[in-house]
């Protein structure tokens, strides 16, 4: 009897064991560290591809319109501003065929109004106006730059300006004036047309090489504290 009674309780220790209260919160308070860790990788790997997609989709709109200059003599697309009564001339339209009608390229996945901005078939992306013919000493045809690779030819589009016809360029002729210079609002001015920090500290511009670069927010504020107006980064070279 003594003998049963010694196998049954030694039976208890045999049996299968589940996990007690305090080691299932050691797991969870592990797992959710090692998700804290985690996500901000996550996270900018998400935003370094973003960045990398807008980059790759300004390249292919800067090579759409160096083919457009191609074939009509080196003269840069319109705006919607060239002819007020025919917007079906704005770039957005006439540079179409040349990246075979996909809408999509001219949309950052980082613009906030990017979904808005496709349904309307309007643009992420932005001509100089100096290239143009609505400022005075803009180059409206690209064989007489004399420097394409120091002249730009897109920026990015700010998120609050609206997905109309309107925004397929900037005025940024308007950005480097005298008073605005005295004043010191020239950098307010270039926030209100393009976003600088779109990317989280940066944005970029394609040169009329049609060659993206990266500039930090912080290039432009230098720009907007030190350029004049005759000799900013916004005029043809």
């Amino acid at each position: 009897m003594s003998l049963l009674r010694v196998r049954c309780i030694g039976t208890d220790a045999d049996r299968p064991r589940g996990f007690t209260l305090v080691e299932l919160l050691v797991v969870v308070a592990i797992i959710a560290t090692l998700l804290g860790l985690l996500l901000p990788a996550v996270q900018g790997a998400r935003a370094a591809a973003r960045r990398t997609q807008c980059a790759s989709n300004m390249r292919q709109v800067g090579l759409a319109v160096g083919l457009f200059c191609e074939a009509h003599r080196g003269r840069f697309p319109y705006t919607s501003h060239n002819d007020a009564e025919d917007e079906q001339l704005s770039w957005i339209y006439t540079v179409a065929p040349f990246l075979e009608s996909v809408d999509a390229i001219r949309v950052c996945p980082d613009d906030k109004r990017a979904a808005e901005r496709l349904q309307e078939r309007m643009s992420s992306y932005v001509l100089n106006s100096y290239l143009t013919a609505e400022p005075t000493g803009g180059v409206t045809n690209l064989n007489r730059l004399q420097a394409s690779s120091k002249t730009v030819a897109l920026f990015e589009l700010a998120d609050h300006k609206p997905a109309t016809i309107d925004s397929d360029h900037v005025h940024n002729h308007a950005w480097f004036t005298t008073l605005t210079v005295a004043r010191k609002q020239v950098l307010d001015k270039i926030r209100a047309d393009i976003s600088i920090d779109r990317h989280g500290d940066g944005s970029h511009l394609v040169y009329a090489d049609w060659r993206v670069e990266w500039v930090p927010d912080a290039t432009f504020g230098l720009w907007a504290a030190t350029q004049k107006p005759t000799d900013n980064f916004c005029r043809p070279r």
